[in-house]
């Protein structure tokens, strides 16, 4: 590799062949470079007339960022695309922790580049850390093919592999029905989003985006009244609801029940998670004898009104 004065506008930044990841901050960089300058070059290569980067892009546009007029570079002159994505994938290899996204980019360009698929399993994907079977090398490849603006969402959230691979289970166009209902939530709910929209889709044999576009869902995504919070929230109790339509009629009837005997609300009454028994919890906190009294006859008071023998119903009905 040769070492060369560029300036900036002479790296033409519209080929990405060689590029591996498309999300990162260059706020700590950008600082760096103002105080110590640049230290370690970028790598480029002379492709089609112009110089275009293998590797350092977050340097690259840092240095952009601050206004530099040129840079520093080493000049790649192996010609071979692969064996040059190579030396691109063991740089950032030995310096950073590759994302989910990262892992897909880096196997998608392999492949394209023509790197056989026996050595990607056994070689590059242990590397990775990605399991050496067919099935993760595919759903990588979808990882890949996800639209710019829901890796953005992927990368800014710190979305898990979990969630990344329900997402693969839906289709371009459900992915983008999806995207606004997740982006406002943390990533236990935007995963009970993903997970009841597919059971329910499975369940009634119809696709996602038949159900996203439903008359009541759709009546919450175009009210001008909700935040895109309240909306998202409104949507995830929606899906929850229709896949499990009986244990929400039992915990309807449960909390009317509440609500007609005048439950005390400093005495705690729990059912189990979906109403599978018959076992019912009651708990309460006394300090001396005559809290525990006053809770007794709370209870007492309850148990004397003719709603409480509804509570044992509830359990008892088919």
């Amino acid at each position: 590799m040769k070492n060369k004065y560029l300036n900036l506008n002479d790296i033409y930044l519209k080929d990405e062949r060689f590029r591996i990841s498309y999300f990162f901050s260059l706020e700590k960089l950008a600082l760096s470079l103002k105080k110590i300058g640049l230290i370690y070059p970028p790598l480029v290569s002379f492709r089609n007339n112009h110089f275009i980067l293998v590797s350092g892009w977050k340097r690259v546009l840092a240095c952009s960022q601050i206004s530099l007029s040129s840079i520093p570079v080493f000049v790649v002159e192996e010609e071979d695309e692969l064996k040059t994505f190579l030396i691109a994938f063991y740089e950032n290899l030995a310096t950073r922790e590759f994302s989910l996204l990262d892992k897909a980019e880096i196997l998608r360009k392999l492949k394209e580049f023509g790197e056989a698929k026996r050595n990607i399993l056994e070689f590059y994907m242990p590397l990775l850390n990605i399991p050496q079977t067919l099935s993760h090398l595919d759903m990588f490849a979808t990882f890949s093919q996800f639209e710019p603006e829901l890796k953005k969402f992927i990368h800014e959230k710190h979305i898990p592999f979990a969630s990344l691979e329900m997402l693969a289970e839906f289709n371009s166009s459900e992915r983008r029905l999806l995207l606004p209902l997740l982006l406002p939530l943390g990533q236990n709910k935007q995963k009970e989003i993903l997970e009841n929209l597919r059971e329910i889709s499975l369940k009634n044999d119809i696709p996602a985006e038949k159900v996203l576009k439903s008359a009541e869902i759709l009546e919450i995504v175009d009210s001008e009244k909700l935040s895109p919070l309240q909306k998202a929230n409104k949507i995830r109790l929606l899906l929850k609801r229709k896949r499990f339509p009986h244990l929400y009629s039992w915990k309807e009837a449960f909390d009317s029940f509440l609500k007609k005997a005048c439950w005390p609300e400093d005495i705690a009454i729990n059912h189990s998670p979906f109403f599978e028994d018959e076992d019912v919890t009651v708990h309460f906190n006394f300090k001396n004898e005559k809290e525990f009294k006053s809770h007794l006859l709370k209870l007492q008071e309850v148990a004397s009104k003719k709603e409480f023998s509804r509570l044992f119903k509830l359990f008892s009905d088919d």
